[in-house]
């Protein structure tokens, strides 16, 4: 007695696959056929069975949930690794695109047609500022080193620049289109017939004349650079945003605004 107390489980297991061997010997020894000591076992055997099923059942909905949950886990896993993947994806696209704009400014520097066949170019970042407002003049990480020279022309995707002032190894200094020292020829992009000169202003506005007072202008006519000068022909300068007669000088004066924003200005080309 003191044995099965010590081990309940194991002694109930037991009991009940003694209840099971009588029950089948009872139904064997009446051939099939109920009796007494068969219908009270089955009766003790059933009662006894229920509590084993729900037990046998909790078991089995734990070891189901277990899993369940291990296999979430493994699928949270996925999709953190997954979201992990998009956002290096998302990383290398981005820097694509920013690639992809420097590119496509490369090639419009390349469509000018002063430029084809006029030399080597070397491209060069901005790494410092002069004047205030506007950048009339500012610094290049572009020197000497790199064949630049006093003179040279500068452009951006965008249009004219300017031109380099003074070099030494590892910068140079460029005055901007729109300082009040810059000056330019022009001619019209529609009518290459029609030429003027423009300079450079305080405001940022470029401010010029037509050399023919009777030219047919208007605002938002597209000016690019004759060939005349430093400059080489077909680098976009800017576009009019005023057109007005000067009854004493006889001209007809315009204002421009240039393509080029100096303001955010970063990267330039310099024509060799």
């Amino acid at each position: 007695m003191k044995w099965i107390k010590n081990h309940k489980l194991i002694s109930f297991l037991l009991a009940v696959i003694l209840l099971s061997l009588i029950v089948l010997v009872a139904s064997v020894a009446s051939g099939g056929r109920g009796n007494f000591i068969s219908n009270l076992a089955g009766s003790i055997y059933s009662a006894i069975e229920k509590p084993v099923s729900g037990v046998a059942g909790g078991i089995s909905d734990r070891v189901s949930s277990l899993f369940s949950y291990r296999d979430i886990q493994k699928e949270n896993d996925r999709l953190k690794k997954e979201n992990e993947n998009l956002k290096q994806e998302l990383a290398a696209m981005t820097l694509s695109a920013n690639e992809l704009k420097e590119l496509k400014q490369l090639s419009k520097l390349l469509n000018y047609s002063g430029i084809s066949g006029s030399g080597d170019i070397v491209s060069c970042d901005v790494i410092s500022m002069d004047g205030t407002k506007w950048m009339n003049i500012f610094t290049i990480d572009c020197g000497s080193e790199s064949g630049v020279k006093e003179g040279n022309v500068v452009i951006c995707g965008d249009g004219l620049v300017g031109r380099v002032h003074s070099v030494g190894k590892g910068w140079s200094k460029v005055v901007a289109l729109i300082d009040e020292s810059s000056r330019v020829t022009f001619k019209v992009s529609g009518n290459l017939q029609l030429i003027g000169v423009i300079e450079g202003c305080t405001d940022g506005i470029l401010s010029g004349f037509m050399l023919d007072d009777k030219a047919k202008i208007r605002e938002g006519d597209k000016l690019v650079t004759s060939g005349m000068g430093i400059y080489p022909a077909g680098i976009e300068i800017g576009r009019i945003v005023k057109v007005r007669y000067d009854s004493n000088a006889q001209l007809q004066r315009v204002d421009v605004k240039p393509s080029v924003d100096f303001k955010s200005l970063q990267k330039v080309t310099v024509i060799l």
